[in-house]
């Protein structure tokens, strides 16, 4: 098996330690599961600092640390010395540059040392290209969140980065990017878009109903917007359904996929004193089978999340009506609340 360096990533001092953590990229052929090398070198002591790096790739990939290498990571090693020595030196938030350095084996052109801000920014950005059609998302991740560390409004970085995160499903992180892309051009549209995407799936409906309105506002033929209006309005316990009609007209397709496929049909906000059913009377109250029931559960979003495992009666009735009015089922339910048996007895006026 023949192994090459890719690179050499820093990630980060601990002052209190003395640590300097690192990862080596190594490529093989053919590939095998080993990809990164991590290790820390101990600052602070006596003898070569490097030699834990020298034993490592000696050991893994049978090589001695390349000469850039060793004169870069001493360098660093230098500047890490002196700032400790510096008054608030073991202030950690001092070593974030630590982060934003990678050295390559062999090209100082494709590493960030020694170079200008501005370089050193976009020697990771070709590194965040190279990994994203490598489609190794998570070190693209990686990269480019580094990257703005040097740069924070470097704007491609923070596109990328926005559309990674939404792709991997990493909400919070996605929400913090597009707020600072929305500080820069507070009506993107896309990040307007991902914003009510990132608050729904955090909850906060009537956020998200505010991001969708900004969006709509200058766009109102935007049947994204409109569905996500809807289902911010339907979590919210409020109407969907004249954003649920106009997203339709826009585009039937997408709006009908939505509805069947990844509609939020519950309802954050509890009912006083609601209606609860178990699942042995829903076919009755809807006209179905038990195992047609069991398939809406499963399949059609038919939210159980009432006690013990019932249907909410706020719940039912949404999901009844958004079914019979998209016609999203091949027969209609036949569904009413139920009168209750026993009418209580209002107190008599004096």
């Amino acid at each position: 098996m023949r192994a090459h360096l890719q690179y050499l990533l820093l990630d980060g001092f601990d002052p209190d330690t003395g640590e300097l953590a690192l990862r080596v990229r190594v490529e093989t052929d053919p590939p095998a599961e080993l990809r990164f090398l991590r290790l820390k070198l101990h600052l602070g002591r006596t003898g070569d600092p490097l030699q834990p790096l020298r034993r490592e790739l000696q050991t893994h990939v049978q090589m001695p640390v390349p000469p850039l290498w060793d004169r870069g990571l001493k360098t660093v090693i230098r500047a890490i010395e002196d700032e400790l020595g510096a008054p608030g030196g073991r202030d950690p938030g001092r070593y974030t540059w630590v982060c934003t350095q990678l050295l390559h084996p062999s090209d100082e052109r494709r590493g960030t040392l020694s170079h200008p801000v501005a370089r050193q920014a976009e020697v990771l950005w070709d590194w965040a290209q190279r990994a994203e059609q490598e489609q190794d998302d998570a070190h693209a991740i990686e990269l480019l969140e580094r990257l703005l560390l040097l740069t924070p409004n470097h704007r491609s970085a923070l596109d990328n980065l926005a559309a990674l995160l939404r792709k991997a499903g990493m909400v919070e992180e996605l929400l913090e990017i597009t707020d600072r892309i929305l500080a820069q051009d507070p009506r993107n549209a896309e990040s307007l878009l991902h914003r009510g995407e990132c608050l729904i799936n955090l909850g906060r409906a009537l956020e998200a109903g505010e991001a969708f309105a900004k969006l709509l506002k200058a766009n109102p033929v935007h049947p994204l917007a409109h569905l996500g209006a809807a289902q911010a309005r339907s979590l919210g316990g409020q109407d969907p359904f004249p954003h649920l009609d106009a997203a339709l007209e826009l585009n039937r397709e997408a709006t009908l996929s939505v509805l069947r496929e990844t509609f939020d049909f519950r309802i954050l906000a509890p009912a006083f004193n609601e209606n609860t059913y178990p699942f042995e009377v829903l076919p009755a109250l809807l006209g179905v089978t038990g195992a047609e029931v069991q398939a809406f559960c499963a399949e059609r979003g038919l939210p159980v999340t009432g006690p013990g495992t019932t249907v909410r009666e706020t719940e039912l009735s949404r999901w009844v009506n958004i079914q019979n009015r998209y016609q999203l089922l091949p027969m209609a339910l036949h569904w009413l609340a139920p009168t209750p048996r026993h009418i209580p007895e209002l107190p008599s006026t004096p």
